[in-house]
């Protein structure tokens, strides 16, 4: 990734060697962020980079080329020390060495042996190169002070850390130094389709492999699920279900169904469908309708947490949550052990030892929490808004919530979006460039509708910005239609193939920034209208205007010139 105004911004260099992710022009890299999407493999990433520095030896199946990707170990082996620390067990604290001591030395060392093993690690970190693997920084909410990252002492300044993340929270954490940090950004799966060879590989009969293969394939291409098996966790979803024989369309919410019904059949084995299904992703379910109430208790601890308790217990809470939505009983905490939905964890303490709970993973729980909305659309009016108005980056850590519900009430979403745009707008008006991404947001949930079977919606978006990154610009065309008389900002770079999108400024009543990117190459952009003015700004050749924003366009004109 590079920087650019304050935005990490992709570019076109593939890193598939540490050194890639380590050096820069064979200089250390002391600050790297880690950016991916939810399942798109952070995490497995930062364990099999502490395994490799190990020494582990991996299973490679494929008979290609591929274990040479990230196989350069000698550079790993400079560390002298690897931590892996996992920020949400910790979302209040900065100090990475206090960190260490807490969640890797106070594990491994009895009260008497630690205070050496302290004195041993700090005199380590001083003197030699080490690598902090922070996990999860958008899981992270610090102290509430001026650090707005996790940071080493100055006696430890030799240590790398590698910080995961999803990309939204570096729009908002305020980073200063910019030129000190490295960041690279994880797609997910590299060669998907050899992957899904191999799981279904495990999954069918030898002789049968290559017939079910072609069929695989023929499937992926007719359902137009390409897009979904870059992640991991999606890709074994797709690949499992297919051989079992059912089919997906597409939606992120049918997929989660289908992962909440393998857990939920772990635990309890009985069978039974819905006559009423509550959404339509639920009518081929087997093992969710005799579950149902322990499902529903567990959305709703999935929301409360998420939009009701403090940020620091949001992910990682105590036994006295579950005692609050009566999933303490031991039934009930049993069936979500056991199932995997939830994971328990011992905490060491010298006179109360306890345990702490954790969702399986954070997609899941916002999953959970988007289906308790959908159940009690009167929250978002309510809880949700109030939560949107604690801090002004809320609307960007609920994205993957809002396209969940995108998939399960849209009329819902549809609310939820006008109030996510809402505050989008206000925190571009207070600075343009540290704003998230959030027309890829709605585009994401515009899909999500689309995949479940409504054919209209009308989300809210009204910054639009038309460029050659966008995959499917008919999806993007079709919301700015229904956003148009609404728009306050609109960027249009040449080189995005705009020739079938027919956009009518006249429209745009609301308008307040208007930036156009030509390209010297081609015709630059063309608005079509009755008058004609020449801006020769930012590389535009010819700007054809209505007359109903003659006057409009003739002042950013006259702006942009001067400016």
């Amino acid at each position: 990734m590079f920087e650019d105004k304050g935005v990490f911004k992709r570019t076109d260099k593939q890193v598939t060697q540490y050194k890639g992710v380590f050096l820069t022009d064979d200089n250390v890299n002391r600050r790297i962020f880690l950016q991916g999407e939810a399942g798109s493999g952070k995490t497995t990433f930062l364990s099999k980079l502490a395994l490799d520095w190990c020494g582990e030896p991996h299973d490679i199946s494929a008979s290609d080329n591929s274990s040479l990707f990230f196989s350069d170990i000698d550079v790993l082996q400079s560390f002298v020390f690897v931590f892996h620390i996992t920020l949400r067990n910790s979302v209040k604290q900065f100090d990475v060495y206090t960190l260490i001591k807490q969640q890797i030395i106070d594990s491994i060392y009895s009260q008497e042996d630690r205070e050496k093993a302290y004195k041993l690690v700090n005199e380590i970190m001083k003197r030699e190169q080490c690598l902090i693997l922070l996990d999860g920084l958008d899981e992270w909410t610090g102290p509430g002070d001026h650090h707005n990252l996790p940071t080493l002492v100055v006696d430890h300044s030799k240590c790398v850390m590698l910080f995961s993340t999803r990309p939204w929270k570096l729009t908002v954490v305020k980073i200063t130094d910019l030129d000190r940090y490295t960041s690279v950004q994880l797609e997910g799966v590299n060669k998907p389709f050899e992957l899904s060879r191999l799981i279904l590989g495990r999954l069918v009969d030898k002789d049968d492999l290559e017939l079910k293969y072609s069929a695989f394939e023929h499937y992926i291409e007719k359902q137009k699920l390409g897009n979904l098996l870059s992640s991991p966790m999606m890709l074994s979803a797709i690949v499992c279900s297919f051989a079992e024989g059912v089919e997906l369309k597409g939606s992120k919410c049918e997929i989660y169904i289908l992962l909440l019904e393998s857990l939920f059949k772990k635990a309890n084995s009985e069978m039974r469908t819905f006559e009423q299904p509550p959404f339509p992703c639920f009518t081929e379910t087997q093992y969710i309708q005799p579950n149902i109430d322990t499902l529903n208790r567990l959305a709703e601890l999935a929301f409360h947490l998420l939009f009701v308790n403090a940020k620091e217990n949001s992910l990682v809470f105590s036994i006295s949550e579950l005692r609050k939505f009566k999933l303490d009983e031991k039934e009930q905490k049993e069936f979500a052990l056991q199932s995997g939905i939830l994971s328990s964890a011992r905490n060491a303490a010298l006179l109360r030892p306890s345990s702490s709970f954790s969702f399986i993973h954070l997609s899941m729980q916002e999953f959970l929490a988007a289906y308790h909305i959908s159940r009690n659309t009167d929250l978002v009016d309510g809880v949700i808004s109030v939560y949107l108005n604690r801090q002004r980056e809320a609307y960007c850590d609920i994205s993957q919530v809002f396209i969940f519900l995108c998939g399960l009430d849209v009329t819902c979403a549809e609310k939820l979006s006008s109030m996510m745009d809402e505050r989008h707008a206000l925190s571009k008006t207070v600075h343009w460039y540290y704003a998230c991404d959030f027309q890829s947001i709605i585009l994401a949930g515009h899909r999500e509708v689309v995949a479940n079977g409504h054919n209209e919606t009308f989300l809210r978006l009204s910054t639009f910005e038309f460029n050659q990154q966008i995959s499917n610009t008919n999806d993007l065309h079709r919301i700015w239609t229904n956003n148009a008389a609404n728009v306050i900002s609109l960027e249009v770079k040449a080189l995005f193939d705009y020739s079938a999108s027919q956009m009518d400024l006249s429209l745009c009543r609301k308008l307040k920034r208007l930036v156009l990117i030509g390209d010297r190459h081609r015709d630059g952009i063309l608005l079509k209208g009755n008058y004609t003015i020449k801006v020769f700004v930012c590389k535009v050749n010819s700007v054809y205007i209505t007359n109903k924003v003659h006057a409009m366009c003739l002042y950013w004109a006259y702006k942009l010139n001067h400016d």
